[in-house]
């Protein structure tokens, strides 16, 4: 799959080429009341957003409405069957995709439902995230699919294994229903802005819908739970990479600190398990300090991004082994879409201000 369709869907991994398909989410309670639930991958083209549900006695908040009505449909089944009380507020951390395109399904089930998100992040949605994913739903995602066809028909020609031939046939499968899910949305926006910080309390709980700065996009909310100390924080920190596609650096650092000064005895990313302490915040945190210090002196040296992620690679060793142990896949995740895609934001940051509009996508 070309790089492009991966970047432009903000989802796809390497080595994620299997038979994967759609399945219900997990489900972790990480705290008395409070519901993790991490969705698995949709074969090689998509990753679902993590989503929160945080019950109490007058009613639930949940944070993050997943990537599809269909995931997020199972999620609400899920909290259901544990209380009787309505969703009133669905908390969108983003514009990412893979974050809010089951808002639809709240909003059916609970007409009075409140949707927030910080007010960039609506203006986002309303526009410039749909046309930003318009060219992988409309070219390169079919495109993909005419490729897995061909593939399942060239193994059938030839006879290939029948544990083959399911494994291709399986895979199709999942990126069709991933696509059809994605062109069937029924883009549901927020109905509830904010700016700096909005305080819901809800039953005995005080939940701080918060943002502090453009980091990994322009309006990114994080939500903190003073009495639980539970720190829910969005594509700001993914278990075990975090995306830098668009993101703002100083703002991002800027944030990361904030976080990294919050008292929380529990952290819940935006994709990947829950962290029990602040070691995954904190290398994030060194790393990105590290990559602008660099790159900002490889910009007054007068070197391109391509020369300075050469010269810079081999001292990011040590953080890199912390986040990704050695894995060949995520080594590779590492160096474009963390480092690559950092040092591009940090020459862009240098050559004057950043505005909030969606970048576009480094070139190869």
């Amino acid at each position: 799959m070309p790089r492009g369709l991966l970047a432009c869907l903000l989802l796809l991994l390497p080595g994620t080429l299997g038979a994967q398909g759609h399945a219900p989410p997990r489900k972790l309670e990480v705290a008395e009341g409070i519901f993790l639930f991490i969705t698995p991958p949709y074969s090689d083209v998509g990753l679902d957003g993590n989503s929160v549900a945080i019950l109490s006695d007058d009613g639930v908040l949940v944070f993050d409405a997943n990537g599809t009505p269909a995931a997020a449909g199972a999620v609400l089944r899920e909290i259901r069957e544990m209380t009787r009380r309505p969703v009133r507020y669905l908390v969108l951390s983003h514009w990412h995709w893979d974050h809010w395109y089951g808002a639809e399904v709240y909003r059916r089930a609970f007409p009075g439902i409140h949707i927030i998100a910080q007010e960039t992040t609506r203006r986002l949605m309303i526009g410039p995230a749909l046309d930003f994913n318009r060219p992988g739903l409309e070219r390169q995602l079919p495109e993909h699919i005419a490729e897995v066809e061909q593939a399942l028909s060239a193994a059938r020609a030839k006879a290939a294994p029948p544990a083959t031939l399911a494994r291709l046939q399986r895979h199709l499968e999942a990126d069709r229903f991933f696509l059809a899910q994605k062109r069937g949305v029924h883009h549901t926006f927020p109905d509830l802005t904010f700016s700096d910080s909005l305080t819901l309390y809800l039953g005995a709980r005080e939940i701080r819908v918060l943002h502090y700065d453009r980091a990994v996009t322009p309006g990114d909310a994080f939500l903190y739970l003073p009495k639980e100390r539970v720190l829910v924080t969005g594509d700001l920190l993914i278990n075990p990479i975090t995306f830098a596609l668009g993101c703002y650096p100083s703002g991002w650092i800027g944030t990361l600190e904030k976080l990294d000064s919050i008292d929380a005895r529990l952290i819940i990313p935006g994709h990947g398990e829950p962290l029990h302490d602040k070691a995954l915040l904190e290398t994030h945190l060194a790393l990105l300090r590290e990559l602008r210090r660099q790159g900002k002196a490889a910009k007054e040296r007068g070197l391109t991004v391509e020369q300075a992620r050469t010269m810079i690679a081999d001292s990011l060793d040590e953080l890199r082994r912390r986040l990704t142990h050695d894995d060949a896949d995520l080594n590779g995740q590492f160096g474009i879409y963390l480092v690559d895609w950092f040092l591009h934001r940090v020459y862009d940051e240098l050559d004057g201000p950043l505005t909030d509009e969606i970048a576009p996508i480094p070139a190869d």
